[in-house]
């Protein structure tokens, strides 16, 4: 940490020249941003002149095995994220240290010459966008090491190439790593990890995916080293190494072709036959138990709502009479928007008409409820208008009326709850609804809110979209999060809040709760709200929809036109 303290990181970047892939690039960007980062070195790996080789002996020298793979990978492979940019205008005046590292068993290793002219640079980090395995006394040369990408979870997928065994053996997530470098292969200490969805029908969507949103990383790190972090580089040991997989050989490659041509036939036909329904259920027990305990067949399901309509994201309120109230959002499959309504159910399921609470000229769902000594505080999700408004419930108990705006930017399912007397704004971002929590903190419940240091907070889509309201046990916070690693609000995660301040979090996911099996709404569970004696939760089912099937075919076939006419 002695560099760090002077509020200063110097960087050097371990590259094959000044030309870099885009994600590589944009990671470059985020770490000259953050004050106190400075670039201070290129270290270039020089390569030795190879001599001419004869027809026969390059055949002979062809990985022909993978060599199906390697032509896909040279001329039909073309994620945006690798694409390649010159960073000539911002890195080109930067000091270079040409390198010729000696090969031995696959692994490189630098001469003691070239280790001590790149401490004559006194670099803190080094970030690795080139060279191959390194092995060596350039391993413990920065300060806080070595760090490097691996995009794969490192407990199931080592080696590469990334994306393309998690298609080809179905795990519906791809997870990556920034590590900080040891002598072990793709088993380094980790700094930064996060797991993004598997597009199995899309190779290049799930590379690029991954690739761009993990850029952001080594900003962050460096960001909370100057902060004062002490364990900001330690880094953490994969639990248990997965295997090494390297390049598909020409049949297992074949058969991936086939595999991601069915999972696009598949996904057409599940987004033209299966739509999502939701209704509420209401479980007799404090949300405090799910820790311990699972619903089971305790809920109690409210009637099912009108053809073309369904009921979601519940959360409730007590009137001034002792009525329980549930506000949700109700959603429209004819024009595909949702509204906030409020319905009173009774223990014998028999329900008054609804009433519309607030109804905008876009999409509203998920209306959070907070209460106040006698106010109740409502912060619908309004993502589409573009920012996180707070409103109250009016004294008539019949519309939502505006108080404030929060925030000028737009959250998905945004969470609003007080801890260790500071109030917390939790939501997630496009394009990644699923996966990148941010949290902002404010001293009042009307804000003004600001951004945590290390937004994005988390990028999981097993746990990290809010699913319900944080609540503690045995002085623990606990915070729901949604699954939607198979299906969009699969199940709920309940993850336990280890550290919250403005400059740190951590948490850990105990469990998963849903859906509720042996129940007609036993496809997703995505929304627990606890009140008191009560949790509310929704369910979902799939069924066949005329009006979004005819919307959905539309889409295509305006999307086919689009790409025929071009």
């Amino acid at each position: 940490m002695a560099r760090s303290s002077d509020r200063t990181i110097r960087v050097g970047i371990l590259c094959n020249g000044i030309t870099f892939e885009r994600w590589q690039a944009e990671a470059i960007r985020h770490a000259m941003s953050v004050q106190g980062v400075e670039i201070c070195v290129l270290i270039i790996k020089e390569e030795a002149p190879k001599a001419p080789l004869g027809f026969w002996e390059r055949q002979r020298k062809r990985h022909w095995s993978t060599a199906l793979y390697r032509r896909y990978r040279q001329r039909n492979f073309r994620p945006g994220a690798m694409t390649r940019e010159d960073l000539s205008p911002i890195l080109g005046a930067l000091p270079r240290v040409m390198v010729a590292p000696l090969t031995v068993k696959g692994k490189e290793q630098f001469t003691n010459t070239d280790v001590d002219r790149i401490r004559d640079h006194r670099v803190d980090v080094l970030l690795r966008f080139g060279f191959n395995i390194l092995e060596g006394e350039i391993l413990d040369l920065p300060t806080h090491g070595i760090w490097s990408f691996h995009h794969g979870d490192p407990c199931k997928f080592r080696g590469g190439p990334p994306g393309l065994w998690e298609i080809m053996k179905g795990d519906p997530v791809t997870g990556a790593v920034l590590q900080r470098l040891t002598d072990r292969l793709d088993a380094g200490l980790i700094l930064r990890e996060g797991w993004f969805p598997t597009i199995d029908h899309s190779l290049t969507e799930t590379v690029d995916t991954v690739l761009m949103h993990t850029a952001i990383w080594p900003a962050q790190v460096m960001r909370a080293i100057l902060g004062g972090s002490a364990r900001a580089s330690e880094g953490k040991v994969c639990g248990s190494p997965g295997p090494i997989h390297r390049y598909p050989e020409n049949a297992k490659f074949i058969r991936f072709l086939v595999k991601q041509v069915k999972n696009k036939l598949a996904f057409h036909r599940r987004e033209l036959k299966y739509h999502e329904d939701w209704n509420v259920g209401i479980l007799y027990e404090p949300i405090s138990t799910l820790v311990d305990t699972d619903p089971g067949q305790n809920v109690r399901w409210l009637p099912p709502p009108s053809a073309n309509n369904f009921r979601a994201d519940p959360f409730g309120y007590i009137d001034k009479d002792g009525q329980l109230n549930v506000l949700y959002e109700k959603y429209d499959h004819g024009i595909q928007q949702g509204e906030i309504a409020r319905i009173r159910p009774k223990k014998d399921n028999v329900l008054k008409r609804s009433r519309t609470m607030l109804q905008l000229s876009t999409h509203l769902s998920y209306p959070y409820v907070v209460q106040q000594g006698d106010a109740v505080y409502v912060v619908p999700e309004q993502a589409a208008a573009g920012r996180v408004d707070l409103y109250r419930i009016t004294g008539d108990n019949d519309a939502l009326e505006q108080v404030t705006t929060l925030l000028n930017e737009p959250l998905f399912d945004p969470t609003l709850f007080e801890h260790e007397g500071r109030w917390w704004l939790l939501g997630t971002k496009a394009p990644l609804t699923n996966v990148s929590l941010h949290a902002y903190h404010s001293d009042s419940l009307q804000g003004p809110f600001v951004a945590h240091t290390q937004n994005p907070i988390k990028m999981d889509i097993r746990s990290a979209r809010p699913g319900g309201t944080p609540f503690y046990k045995d002085g623990v916070l606990w915070r729901p999060g949604q699954d939607s690693s198979i299906t969009y609000g699969g199940r709920i995660a309940l993850n336990r809040v280890i550290e919250l301040t403005p400059s740190t979090f951590l948490e850990s996911t105990e469990k998963f709760i849903g859906p509720i099996a042996g129940s007609e709404w036993n496809k997703g569970l995505h929304t627990l709200c606890g009140m008191g004696d009560i949790t509310l939760i929704d369910g979902k089912r799939l069924i066949t929809i005329p009006e979004r099937r005819k919307a959905v075919r539309q889409r295509k076939l305006d999307k086919l036109k689009q790409r025929t006419s071009r």
